[in-house]
C-alpha cells in the first residue's frame, strides 16, 4: 500500500493515499463553537464547505485538542468522499510527510493498553527505517463523525419540536 506520512503532536502517521485528493497548506479554518471536540472548524475548499477533524480528539488527547482550536496554522489533508457521502472532511495535521510504501504483512494491529473506543481509528502500526508510523483508518474516522452529525441533527430536530410545541402551548387562551 502506498500511504501519505504526516506529523500531529511530533508522532508519525500514515493513511492510504488513495482515500487522500490533497493536501492543503495553511488553510483558513473557522471554528464552529457549538461543534464536538472531533471537529476543528470548517473550511472553504474550492467553493465547497469541508468540516476539518481534529485527529487528537479521536484518539482522546483533549489536552491537544484545545491548544488546536481555532488555529489557522494547521495544513490540512482533504480527503474524497468515502461511499457516496456528500460530506467531504478533512484532518488537521502538523505537517504532510512523503509518500511510502508500506508492505501490509509487515504491519501489527494496534490494540491500545486501555482499549478506549477512540483509539479504533489506528488500525495498525508498522516501522520503517526505524520511524514509528501509526495507521490511521479513515472509514472509522468517517463513520464516527457521520455518528455525530446524526446524533446533533436529532438532537437540533428534537430542541426545535420541543421549542415549537412550547410556544404553540403558551399561544392557547383557555376562554375562562
Amino acid at each position: 500500500m502506498q500511504a501519505l506520512s504526516f506529523i500531529v503532536d511530533g508522532e508519525f502517521f500514515a493513511i492510504d493515499v488513495s482515500l487522500v485528493q490533497t493536501v492543503v497548506r495553511k488553510i483558513p479554518i473557522t471554528p464552529v463553537p457549538t461543534a464536538p471536540g472531533e471537529i476543528v472548524g470548517i473550511a472553504n475548499f474550492k467553493g465547497r464547505v469541508i468540516s476539518v477533524l481534529c485527529l487528537q480528539a479521536y484518539l482522546e488527547r483533549t489536552d491537544a485538542l484545545q491548544r488546536g482550536r481555532g488555529f489557522e496554522s494547521f495544513s490540512t489533508v482533504i480527503f474524497k468522499p468515502i461511499s457516496g457521502d456528500e460530506d467531504q472532511l478533512g484532518l488537521a495535521i502538523d505537517e504532510a510527510g512523503d509518500l511510502i510504501n508500506i508492505d501490509e504483512s509487515d504491519a501489527k494491529p494496534y490494540v491500545h493498553p486501555t482499549q478506549s473506543k477512540g483509539h479504533s481509528c489506528i488500525s495498525s502500526i508498522v516501522e520503517i527505517e526505524g520511524t514509528l508510523y501509526r495507521i490511521v483508518d479513515l472509514h472509522q474516522i468517517s463513520d464516527g463523525y457521520k455518528t455525530k452529525k446524526e446524533h446533533a441533527h436529532s438532537k437540533n430536530k428534537a430542541n426545535a419540536d420541543k421549542e415549537k410545541n412550547g410556544n404553540n402551548t403558551e399561544n392557547i387562551e383557555t376562554g375562562d
